[in-house]
This record gives C-alpha cells, sequence and structure tokens, in this order.
C-alpha cells in the first residue's frame, strides 16, 4: 500500500497525542502506536514546532561479536530515501551511541523527515547545527562501531517493545513518537478530525470560565 503525499500532509496537521487518542478509539492497543520513552534530541530537547511524518526506514543493530547475522552490503545510511524516517533498534542495554552528526549529515542530503533511535545518539550539537530531527531513548559519548554494527534493513523491528514494519507511518513531535499503520492512516485521520473538534470545544469553553465536568457532558457525552 502506498499513501499519497497528501495524506501524511493530512496526518501532519495533528499532534502524536491526537493521534494516539485515535489509535487507542480503533482499538490499537495497549499504547496507541506510542514509542514509550522516546524524545526529541534535536533540534532542541522536547520543544519547539519541530513534526516528522514519514515511512518507517527500519535498521537492526546487532552485537559487534555477532557473527550470524547478516551483513548488509550497504551503509544503511545511504540506502534510506527522501520522506523516509531512519527507525533503529539497537540491542537492550548497550551504552554506546548508533547515530551521530556525519550520519545526519547524510540523511539530511537525502531528504529523510528525521531519526527514532531505541537507543542513545551523540553529537547533540552537530544534529542541532543541521536542526535535523532527532529522537531516542538517551545520549552517550561513545561510537557505534566499537560495540554494535547493522545487521538487517528494511526488516521488522522492536523499538520500546512496540513492532515496527517497513512503510509504517512515523509520526514524532515534541511530546513524543507515535507508529500508524499504512492501512490505519485514513481512519486514523478522520478520527483526529473528529475529536480535536470536539476538544476545542471543551478549551473554549474551559478558557471561558465553564466547568470541567459540564464541558465534557456538554461535548464529549460524558
Amino acid at each position: 500500500m502506498t499513501l499519497m503525499t497528501d495524506e501524511l500532509e493530512e496526518l501532519r496537521a495533528f499532534s502524536t497525542c491526537e493521534i494516539a487518542d485515535a489509535m487507542l478509539k480503533l482499538g490499537y492497543g495497549p499504547w496507541g502506536g506510542y514509542l514509550p520513552d522516546i524524545e526529541l534530541w534535536s533540534p532542541t530537547y522536547c520543544e519547539g514546532e519541530t513534526r516528522i511524518v514519514g515511512p518507517a526506514f527500519t535498521v537492526k543493530m546487532v552485537d559487534k561479536t555477532d557473527t550470524t547475522s547478516s551483513v548488509p552490503k550497504e551503509h544503511f545510511a545511504d540506502l534510506a530515501y527522501k520522506g523516509s524516517v531512519i527507525v533503529i533498534s539497537a540491542p537492550i542495554g548497550v551504552k554506546n551511541a548508533v547515530w551521530g552528526g556525519l550520519l545526519s549529515a547524510r540523511a539530511k542530503a537525502i531528504g529523510c523527515e528525521g531519526v527514532v533511535v531505541d537507543g542513545r545518539i551523540r553529537d547533540l550539537n552537530e544534529h542541532r547545527r543541521m536542526s535535523f530531527p532527532v529522537f531516542a531513548k538517551s545520549h552517550s559519548i561513545l561510537p557505534q562501531n566499537a560495540f554494535v554494527r547493522p545487521s538487517e534493513i528494511q526488516v521488522p523491528v522492536s523499538v520500546s517493545n512496540h513492532d515496527v514494519h517497513p512503510g509504517d507511518i512515523i509520526v514524532g513531535d515534541l511530546d513524543g513518537v507515535v507508529c500508524v499503520p499504512q492501512d490505519a492512516v485514513q481512519r486514523v485521520i478522520m478520527n483526529c478530525k473528529k475529536y480535536v473538534a470536539i476538544d476545542d470545544q471543551c478549551m473554549k469553553a474551559l478558557q471561558e470560565g465553564k466547568g470541567v465536568q459540564e464541558t465534557f457532558i456538554k461535548y464529549r457525552g460524558k
């Protein structure tokens, strides 16, 4: 299934909170596509208007001592494509970074939307000077190649115990990251439009001094 650019742009209008709410209402449990504990580190830390939306380009990292897992013939950063979000799964517990400033330079030149790392990153100022969107669990001063290596590319990966498939739509902003299956995008957009309109009415009423209970009953029905 290939999504049209206008569908992705429609999705970009909504925050990750609004999208996760829609996913939960549509039955996507347990966490509505939320990828827990992954935060925005660049261009700024958990602030600003940064929002990335694009299909997942997945990369699985393995321990450097792993001699049985496959080895890619090309560097994974060269295989990513314009508009994609690079999603990297690192082995649990590693203290090194799996993404740095040089890789952001390459990804930005290609036209990638950003990178989401289930692990650590480094070279924070380099990413920020490029204004390249980088999401990760934490940061490090240690390099990738001394500890881990890329293995499979464009395969399902586990990110915060959530399966991310190549082509799943990744949305990230200052609140966090959410993963939307391609076949759910249109329903998520419709759901977001409906409930954001309701919440806009709630916000207006609350700002005018109305109570929470009466406002929720009036507009949310409960």
